[in-house]
């Protein structure tokens, strides 16, 4: 297998009843590019059993699957994210969470881009509720009109939590992401500068309006203690000494340096 989408989850993806779930695996399913996987990385979800079992049965060309490693109170993305990447089947592992929606070419532009030595980031484009919402009316096709989605505001460079894809011996370099964040912010742009020392190329995909294939399905947020981790979280930035971080074991195994 060529590559494994992770992403990290903790009783967001649903699979009843909830359409912004749907166009997400949706979007997975209907990709040009075959030869890759998704897996989800659980932090103990009170519907994990209901995930493994419709991964399990699903009959899309993209085989899914689901592992879990319960969490503590806070959600924590950098070691979710490393769970999916020790997990991996794929030679190269990209990251990335489940309220985002594809453009079908998005995995077979980011494998184009792809090679040992090189970290691919992508540009996000970030969709409003009153937009998103004629999307799941079905009155706009993402498959189809995907130029007639592309409304919404383009996140910053520095914002790179859409995407991250580095083959499996980048991955295992730079030990994934560093753990000490806690919440989610921040420890994508830590990934990224710690990629740059240990001498890896960033490669950016979907860097104009023309070019985006990655969209961010806007939902409800924990505004308070969000805002505490993130504040907590800039603060490791400035910190930042070497590209090699989570010295007793990442992704919830234990190894040594």
């Amino acid at each position: 297998m060529k590559l494994t989408i992770t992403a990290s989850n903790r009783d967001r993806l649903q699979i009843k009843d909830c359409k912004r779930s749907k166009l997400f695996i949706d979007s997975i399913q209907w990709q040009t590019y075959k030869d890759f996987e998704l897996l989800i990385a659980d932090g103990g979800s009170s519907n994990f059993e209901e995930i493994k079992d419709y991964f399990a049965n699903f009959k899309g060309r993209i085989p899914m699957r689901i592992v879990q490693l319960k969490i503590g109170e806070a959600f924590e993305r950098a070691r979710l994210n490393n769970v999916g990447i020790r997990n991996s089947l794929g030679e190269y592992t990209m990251t990335t969470d489940v309220d985002m929606a594809f453009g079908k070419d998005f995995v077979d532009t980011l494998m184009k881009n792809v090679s040992p030595g090189v970290l691919v980031e992508s540009r996000t484009l970030y969709w409003k509720n009153p937009f998103v919402k004629k999307l799941y009316d079905s009155k706009l096709d993402l498959y189809n009109n995907i130029e007639e989605c592309k409304s919404g505001r383009i996140k910053k460079r520095t914002t790179a939590g859409g995407c991250q894809c580095m083959h499996k011996d980048g991955w295992a370099k730079i030990r994934g992401f560093d753990e000490k964040y806690i919440g989610w912010g921040s420890e994508d742009y830590d990934l990224m500068v710690r990629a740059q020392k240990a001498r890896f190329k960033i490669k950016w995909i979907g860097e104009s309006r023309e070019s985006i294939m990655l969209f961010h399905q806007p939902h409800s947020k924990n505004t308070k203690s969000d805002l505490k981790y993130q504040k907590e979280n800039k603060k490791l930035l400035s910190k930042i000494s070497a590209y090699s971080v989570n010295p007793e074991g990442w992704g919830g195994i234990k190894d040594e340096l």
